[in-house]
């Protein structure tokens, strides 16, 4: 058996009175892109931030490459890459600006490795120097925002709703990209609503609701599953 690139272990988290993650646990090994799914509310969002470092459970364990507890998560964080809320960045800069300072936080900074995945994203020269962060449309920063996951070359990429905002040219793009990392060995764990394009992806998929977790089942039973529960009645 591959060693885990990620491994989480009994996670709950609960906010005031509600349980919003009971005893989540799963694995990730090199090169399995895994789909994240669930109802709205089901707690894939704040499961991603508690894996990006962004919150903190209230019970349970993550190991990230082999190492836990919070000093050596965090950098052990440096070789994933998230997309969680916002993307990283100062508005009045262009992409390129923004995508070497990122960089700078991993070490030197690298122009041709960002204008590689910029490349890759369908994200041409001018656009590169043109794109200002407080100026971009939704599917500009969608883009921008996967190339900050990218440009560290991580191990481990773990993107909330990476998918959603593209147009069918750009999906094709990203989907390639994201296919040919994961055969290279890159472990994925992506959440979505957009199962269809999930499914360009992942072939398996872990499914959240109500906080609990099932999986990894095919993605096409975890989608039906995730119908069922958004259909039944609250209570």
């Amino acid at each position: 058996m591959n060693e885990s690139v990620l491994q989480v272990e009994h996670l709950q988290k609960k906010y005031q009175d509600k349980d919003v993650l009971k005893d989540v646990s799963f694995r990730l090994e090199p090169g399995i892109a895994m789909a994240l799914i669930g109802p709205q509310g089901a707690g894939k969002t704040t499961l991603i931030r508690i894996l990006a470092g962004m919150a903190f459970p209230d019970e349970g364990s993550i190991s990230l490459f082999g190492s836990i507890g919070e000093d050596e998560l965090r950098k052990a964080r440096q070789q994933a890459g998230f997309l969680v809320d916002a993307p990283f960045g100062k508005g009045s800069f262009n992409v390129e600006k923004n995508l070497l300072l990122r960089t700078g936080l991993y070490g030197k900074p690298d122009r041709r490795d960002i204008r590689h995945v910029m490349k890759r994203l369908n994200i041409g020269e001018k656009q590169i120097g043109a794109w200002k962060l407080s100026k971009m449309l939704p599917d500009q920063i969608g883009r921008y925002a996967l190339a900050a996951a990218l440009v560290n070359k991580p191990r481990l990429l773990i993107l909330d709703d990476p998918l959603a905002k593209l147009d069918t040219e750009d999906l094709e793009a990203v989907c390639g990209l994201l296919n040919a990392l994961r055969e290279k060995g890159t472990a994925m764990l992506l959440s979505g609503r957009a199962t269809a394009r999930l499914r360009l992806i992942c072939p398996q998929a872990l499914l959240l609701n109500e906080g609990s977790m099932t999986g990894p089942i095919p993605i096409e039973e975890a989608e039906k599953q995730r119908e069922e529960a958004a259909e039944k009645p609250a209570g």
